[in-house]
């Protein structure tokens, strides 16, 4: 996580601040209202802060501060909408078993835009900070749609506002 972090920060390849108009994402059906306090990772700065293409997003903003990372992605995986609750209750599991040493964790789902999400927050130990991970996931034309929100625990409390406004500004096209 801090690797991609610093990568995020040391790619330096970033398209000025975002615009302050709904801008639709060009490779997922997504719709969203960033602002001048997020940057935008172009894509030669995605491909250097992330080398495998594997898992590889679609997006990615940054706070001003390039503390905190908000990364969509659309995988290939089939999800529809009426099974978003069953990945409250299945998913815990896969990040316990693919994650080590969660701290904490916490799974509901949530509304944005009129859309069903699962969220998926927790923590795990890091340098000094506790990090701090959020997966948002819905089904977008039947598949999944995830956002990653990344950070450490005060990183993300400095940026919350900046962060909530644009993930409640997504909307599913």
């Amino acid at each position: 996580m801090k690797n991609v972090l610093f990568s995020l920060t040391a790619a330096a390849v970033l398209s000025g601040a975002a615009l302050a108009a709904p801008v639709k994402l060009p490779t997922i059906p997504v719709t969203l209202e960033p602002n001048a306090r997020l940057l935008t990772l172009n894509d030669a700065g995605i491909a250097k802060a992330f080398p495998s293409s594997a898992g590889r997003p679609d997006a990615v903003f940054l706070t001003e501060d390039r503390k905190v990372s908000v990364a969509f992605e659309w995988r290939e995986g089939k999800l529809a909408p009426s099974q978003v609750q069953d990945l409250v209750a299945q998913f815990p599991a896969v990040i316990r078993a693919q994650i080590p040493n969660v701290k904490t964790l916490k799974a509901g789902v949530l509304q944005i835009g009129g859309t069903p999400w699962a969220q998926f927050v927790f923590t795990t130990p890091g340098q000094g900070d506790d990090l701090r991970r959020e997966l948002l996931m819905t089904s977008a034309e039947g598949r999944i749609l995830v956002i990653t929100i990344a950070g450490n625990q005060k990183d993300y409390s400095r940026n919350e506002a900046v962060i909530r406004n644009l993930v409640n500004s997504v909307r599913v096209d």
